[in-house]
Order: structure tokens, then sequence, then C-alpha cells
């Protein structure tokens, strides 16, 4: 019996290494759950605004994409964290976007915010970054008026007849704008407000 004691133990221990190399082998609940997951994921865009809309998305991949106005689309993309440049109604802004799960950008109509409930984190609303708002510009002056409308980096002229409303898409910041009316230029600064409208008039 002594001289077999040793073997026992020598059997013994391979047994239990064995069984630790086994039991660190085999992957856990989450490693196999990371597994499954496929290598790309979608990206959906559905445009409900006046305009077309375009990003690019930078990461492990570059992808650009433009939708039309009213118009949708999806593409494949490499399951990732991605940073973007968006141009929706006209303005662009930057950010980051989670790619490691399926995603669905919408774009609703300028100056208002996406129809359908839109549930994070699998869902993203441009309006959140982009939030212009559909200014109203009234002609009290009795005459064709053109208004120019600008900051540095904007533009925006219009011709409104007499007693015509137009509207513009603008930013929530300041504007200087200038027209002539009644014989006199009228100048000054404009911040649009939403359903605040902006009247022309001649200076009093």
């Amino acid at each position: 019996m002594k001289k077999t004691l040793p073997a026992l133990r020598i059997t013994l221990r391979i047994v239990v290494l064995i069984a630790l190399i086994v039991i660190t082998a085999v992957p856990t609940a989450e490693a196999f759950a990371e597994i499954a997951k496929p290598a790309y994921v979608r990206l959906n865009i559905i445009n409900e605004s006046q305009f077309e809309f375009s990003i690019s998305i930078y990461g492990p991949e570059y992808h650009y994409i433009t939708v039309p106005a009213g118009a949708s689309d999806s593409i494949f993309v490499k399951r990732d964290w991605y940073t973007f440049t968006m141009n929706a109604c006209n303005y662009t802004e930057t950010g980051t976007l989670n790619m490691n799960m399926e995603q669905t950008i919408h774009v609703p109509v300028c100056g208002g915010r996406a129809f359908a409930p839109v549930y994070k984190p699998h869902h993203v609303d441009v309006a959140d970054y982009i939030k212009p708002i559909k200014a109203k510009i009234r002609n009290k002056t009795g005459e064709l008026v053109g208004i120019y409308i600008r900051t540095i980096d904007e533009h925006h002229f219009l011709n409104i007849d007499a007693g015509e409303i137009q509207y513009v898409i603008l930013l929530k910041k300041q504007y200087a704008y200038s027209y002539l009316a009644c014989g006199e230029l009228q100048v000054g600064y404009y911040t649009p407000f939403v359903h605040v409208p902006f009247d022309l008039t001649c200076s009093k």
C-alpha cells in the first residue's frame, strides 16, 4: 500500500489539473453572447425633412450616405463606436454614434422633432443635434420687399410681396438683417423664436 500512495497522489493531481484546464477553457455566458454577435450591424436612416440628409461616419470603417427628402435607406457597418458629421436642413453638426447595436436615425421635418417615439439607445433624433426654427416673416410695409438675413456663415435673401407671409429655416441665434422699405434702409438684429413672427415695417 505504501508503494501505491505516491502514484495515487500523482494521478489525483493530474485529474485536478485537467479539470482546471477544462473549466477555464469553457466560455462564460457573456463570452458566448459576444461570440454570437454579428461583426456588422445595420444603420437605418429615415428622412422626413424637406431637404437631402447626409452623414459621414469615421471609425474602424468610413461610410458616407445621402438620403433624399422623404426617403429612407440603410447600410451595414462594422460594430464599434464612430464619430460623425451630419448635414440636415442645410445645417451641419458633429457627434459620436454607438454602432455596437442597430441604430435608426430619424430626420424630422425641419423645425420639428421625430413623429414616432424615439427610444434610445437604438434611435437617434436629429433634432437633438440640429435645432432649426421655421421662422415666420410677415411683410407689413405695403410694398414688395427684398430682405437679406445673414450671419458670417449663413446668407438668406427673400422677396416678399405686400401682405405676404414667408417661412425660412433658421437656427435660434442672432442674425443681422437689412431691407429697403418706404424709401429707407431698415437694418437691425433678429433672433428667431418659435411662434413669434418677424414683421417687416417702415420706420416710424
